[in-house]
């Protein structure tokens, strides 16, 4: 998938360690975690069958009392408002600005059983509870033929940006609002997760700590951001896409082949001979099978990869699913835009358990 070089113009977030894209990048790179007790939800000893304590990063004093559609639209919410006080962002007022962009949602890959919904048709659900109400929320002026909706997991922000710029491309927008939230707290999801033994608990050391964060990121063409003669804080320089022939899901091995050839393609575009070396961003979670994929991915890699510098932001926030990749983006958009980046430059890696695989390259934007 070729995609147009694009700036990064600001970014928002909300996590358990910060409530702005500033605070949180800047307590994930320190390495500071919130992690508490799930209230409500308890685990139980497959042995003793004592009770358990179920330990995750919810964002205190601000998600409860909300479950899922519920608590995507708050961490939405609060990731735009985050967004909207960069002075690069124009207010609501600016039609011709809103008008030419487009809102993109990333959300988790659901089932009709997390909706509590009988009906099968999954998007047009989410876009009935989620995505329209979402526009509505916002009060920003965007048509709503410009509304698109990627409900892909991990994986969702690669989607996302790699379709989003393709219409920038092709001139049908000039802007990008990306909007990921994701939060793996609401009990039936938990339920499903334990069932599936995918949750870290005292009695199984190998597994997931459940987190949540909402992430927005927007985005435009270099050229489009000269001529509003606003900074990018950094380069959006390769996207690539794939899946992987045997997803976690499918419950055959993960061995990273699909993984490994989006990271070949995507370093191909930007650097064809020499390997990559810089910061990576991966969304290794504590489970065994992303783990393996990852290994797997290494060893097919050799070649391709030098030193580098990994980054795993689920030590800190645990695992914010859907939210992950553009998670990834901000950590490094925010590291390059203060020169932090080793090397100038950085790769984020997203995997779904569903198979979807996305690679994003970002470098340092000229000053």
């Amino acid at each position: 998938m070729s995609a147009p070089r694009a700036a990064i113009t600001a970014t928002g977030a909300i996590t358990s360690v910060g409530r702005t894209a500033a605070a949180a990048c800047a307590a994930i790179r320190a390495g500071i975690a919130r992690p508490r007790k799930v209230p409500g939800f308890r685990l139980v000893d497959e042995e003793t069958q004592e009770p358990m304590e179920l330990v995750g990063h919810p964002i205190q004093a601000y998600t409860e009392g909300f479950h899922l559609v519920g608590r995507w639209l708050r961490l939405a919410r609060g990731c735009v408002a985050d967004l909207r006080e960069h002075a690069s962002v124009p207010g609501a007022s600016d039609g011709r600005f809103w008008g030419r962009t487009g809102l993109l949602a990333v959300l988790p890959a659901v089932n009709a059983e997390l909706l509590l919904s009988e009906v099968e048709d999954i998007p047009g659900i989410l876009r009935d509870d989620y995505l329209r109400p979402l526009h509505r929320l916002l009060g920003l002026p965007i048509p709503e033929a410009n509304l698109h909706l990627f409900p892909s997991g991990h994986a969702g922000t690669a989607l996302a940006l790699g379709s989003g710029l393709q219409q920038l491309e092709a001139g049908r927008l000039e802007q990008l609002l990306v909007v990921a939230v994701d939060s793996l707290f609401d009990p039936l999801l938990l339920t499903q997760l334990s069932e599936a033994r995918r949750l870290k608990s005292e009695d199984q050391p190998v597994g997931l700590m459940p987190g949540e964060a909402g992430v927005c990121l927007l985005v435009e063409r270099e050229s489009g951001a000269r001529r509003r003669q606003v900074a990018a804080e950094a380069l959006i320089t390769a996207i690539a896409t794939g899946q992987e022939p045997h997803a976690h899901a499918s419950g055959q091995p993960n061995t990273g082949q699909g993984l490994a050839a989006c990271v070949r393609e995507g370093l191909d575009r930007v650097s064809p001979t020499g390997p990559f070396e810089g910061e990576v961003y991966a969304d290794l979670n504590g489970e065994e099978w992303r783990a393996r994929e990852w290994g797997g991915a290494l060893v097919r890699l050799e070649q391709r990869l030098g030193r580098c510098q990994s980054h795993l932001p689920c030590g800190s926030v645990g695992d914010v699913g859907a939210a992950s990749g553009a998670l990834g983006v901000c950590l490094a958009s925010q590291a390059l835009s203060l020169r932090q980046a080793w090397q100038g430059q950085a790769l984020i890696l997203s995997s779904s358990a569903e198979g979807a695989v996305g690679t994003l390259h970002l470098q340092e934007a000229e000053s």
